[in-house]
């Protein structure tokens, strides 16, 4: 499975693949809306800030993959209307590895701006769900905040997985690890 999943995000880089973790229809399920609060987390989002800064204006490193949805978008809004993630760069290696690193997320999620500009405004944290379950009894835990499942047969055509959205760049009023931003423009 591993090997397919890998051609397939392969095939898709090639195409300029949508975002994986972009527009889920859920949240973390331990976080509460409209808290902005960082649960303690100030100096490690600070960390997060200093690992990725190297890419304020635009992917590099691992972060190359672009996602994209089954239907071709880029820059994900909720179609229930609470807000948007922006365009997602994935790192497959780090995807693929079936590990949570807190200083390596496997996305960095951008907003775009004019003339094809792009600000990081959050990371995204993803495994594969058969590679956490074979060796956790519990979907990860980072932050203090347990990952939301993505079930199989999801708008990105991928195998179940974990994820958990931080916005370490840009503020969300709806919570630091809570997957939609109001403020975020697409």
């Amino acid at each position: 499975m591993r090997a397919r999943l890998a051609g397939t995000l392969a095939s898709l880089s090639l195409v300029a693949m949508p975002s994986l973790a972009a527009a889920h229809d859920g949240g973390a399920a331990d976080v509460s809306p409209g808290s902005v609060r960082t649960h303690g987390h100030t100096a490690k989002l600070a960390e997060l800030r200093d690992v990725t800064r190297p890419y304020q204006s635009g992917p590099g490193g691992g972060w190359t993959t672009q996602v994209f949805d089954l239907a071709g978008i880029t820059c994900i809004t909720d179609p229930a209307g609470r807000g948007a993630m922006g365009i997602h760069f994935v790192d497959v290696v780090s995807l693929l590895d079936g590990q949570v690193d807190r200083l390596s997320p496997e996305a960095l999620i951008y907003e775009p701006g004019t003339g094809g500009s792009l600000t990081l405004i959050a990371a995204e944290y993803l495994v594969l769900a058969d590679a956490w379950d074979a060796g956790h009894a519990n979907p990860p835990i980072l932050y203090g905040q347990r990952f939301a499942r993505v079930a199989e047969g999801n708008r990105y055509g991928l195998p179940a997985f974990y994820e958990l959205h931080v916005w370490h760049e840009k503020a969300n009023p709806n919570g630091t690890f809570t997957d939609w931003n109001p403020e975020v423009q697409c």
